[in-house]
């Protein structure tokens, strides 16, 4: 049983957030030492930047209502692309699966919000990890003996809706996104599942925190840490499993940030056109960046090129997924 990928598809918000804006904000940072230490050169947000300018989003609570979009918007907006490449109308959606780290209601979850915009009858349900979901979904997904024809598998994020930004680190962070993915194992996609893994260490679970009454925060210096330790095990396992050749093939990393990226290409020297990637620009989508990085791509993929992705994050968790052009 081979799981492919019919189609991928992104969405972000429209509010571009500048460096230049986080330094006059004056909070200790200047746009200088954000290229620097994280590669950032601007990020998508959904705040209106008056908003952020008079408030710094003191109350994150206000941040939701004055936001310009929701998790759910980015999410059909991401799933209307997927379904028009997989060539399929989203009444032939069988399942939903849906990871979102900060939905605006709990009850009902994100995945049955959406699929009622959708207007589906189905089963639609949360899986959720954060940053490494995609390993996640594709990995559970792969488990089921039976499928319906087409599975959904979306990551929403607006975490910039959440942020303190009256801290120099968080608010140079985050962007927001979502990424949409119609899988199935009845028909061959333009890529096929090669190979997935996701595993979990729930002991530093508080690393990273978004409070359900408050704001983002975590333990950077951890976080950052382990993020590129357990990346680069990720694709060393890969390479040696499978014999990846980084002048052909192609590498998608967690988008944290980019400084990041680069400790970790340069580590396995994965050429700079060999490496997908959108953090410079969008900055960190949670799970929907390594995915949305991927979609973005969608027109380069060509047959027998192979894309390994892996992803780390919250949870602690990480896991990989290694598909192969058709």
């Amino acid at each position: 049983m081979t799981l492919s990928i019919l189609g991928i598809g992104f969405s972000h918000s429209d509010i571009a957030l500048s460096n230049q804006f986080l330094e006059d904000l004056d909070i200790g940072t200047n746009a200088q030492w954000i290229i620097e230490k994280i590669g950032i050169e601007s990020r998508v947000i959904s705040l209106p930047i008056p908003y952020i300018e008079k408030t710094r989003n003191q109350d994150p609570e206000e941040g939701l209502k004055v936001a310009t979009t929701t998790p759910t918007e980015l999410a059909l907006k991401a799933t209307s692309m997927a379904c028009e490449r997989a060539g399929i109308s989203p009444s032939q959606i069988g399942m939903i699966i849906c990871d979102c780290v900060r939905p605006n209601h709990i009850i009902p979850t994100e995945a049955q919000r959406i699929a009622k915009a959708l207007d589906l009858s189905i089963p639609a349900f949360e899986v959720l990890t954060a940053c490494p979901v995609f390993a996640l979904h594709i990995d559970f997904i792969k488990r089921f003996k039976e499928l319906p024809e087409y599975v959904l598998a979306i990551t929403t994020s607006a975490v910039s809706q959440v942020v303190n930004y009256n801290d120099r680190s968080d608010g140079a962070i985050w962007g927001d996104g979502a990424s949409a993915c119609i899988l199935s194992t009845k028909h061959l996609g333009k890529l096929k599942i090669i190979d997935s893994e996701f595993d979990a260490d729930p002991t530093r679970s508080n690393a990273v925190v978004i409070d359900r009454f408050g704001w983002f925060h975590q333990d950077g210096r951890a976080v950052r840490d382990f993020s590129v330790r357990q990346t680069v095990r990720l694709i060393k396992r890969a390479e040696e499993k499978f014999g990846l050749d980084w002048s052909k093939d192609v590498f998608i990393g967690h988008q944290a940030n980019a400084t990041m990226l680069e400790q970790i290409t340069t580590n396995r020297k994965i050429p700079e056109q060999n490496h997908w990637h959108n953090v410079r620009c969008i900055g960190n989508q949670a799970g929907a960046g390594a995915p949305a990085s991927l979609a973005m791509r969608w027109d380069d993929i060509k047959p027998g090129m192979r894309v390994l992705t892996a992803v780390v994050g919250a949870g602690l968790s990480w896991g990989s997924v290694l598909m192969e052009g058709v």
